[in-house]
């Protein structure tokens, strides 16, 4: 468990957690409590025909939050990173299948917020925590 939360204070990597703490906090908050983006979401959900509507509808999001504060933490970050990639993946599928106009209120049709978001995961995920995240600290 020692290497995975095994990190350097290093500051460009410390903002990309951030970063990605924040959209993940965002997003979650943003489909359970504003209405456009809720309708936004039930209309991914359906169009790309992803399974247990209801489950998903609900759970996705409040894990969406908990990512996003377990990020901005910084503890095991390599781990919340490891469990963006599943979501981002279905993601880039529900942007490369879906066509209803309702769908993205605030991002492209194309699946570039997706991609840029796994890349980030992606970087946590090698590097840690970086600057600022309770993994650093811990390796003090």
């Amino acid at each position: 468990m020692e290497n995975l939360n095994r990190t350097q204070p290093n500051y460009a990597i410390g903002i990309v957690r951030i970063m990605l703490g924040i959209m993940f906090l965002m997003t979650g908050l943003m489909k359970l409590f504003l209405s456009d983006y809720a309708a936004a979401w039930s209309i991914q959900l359906k169009e790309a025909n992803i399974p247990f509507y209801t489950f998903n509808y609900w759970f996705v999001p409040i894990f969406e939050v908990v990512l996003g504060i377990v990020l901005l933490v910084g503890h095991y970050s390599r781990i919340a990173a490891a469990m963006i990639l599943p979501i981002m993946f279905v993601a880039v599928y529900v942007h490369l299948t879906v066509s209803h106009p309702g769908a993205f209120p605030s991002q492209p049709q194309a699946p570039i917020m997706p991609v840029i978001v796994i890349i980030m995961a992606l970087l946590v995920m090698v590097k840690g925590g970086g600057k600022w995240s309770r993994d650093a600290k811990m390796a003090v």
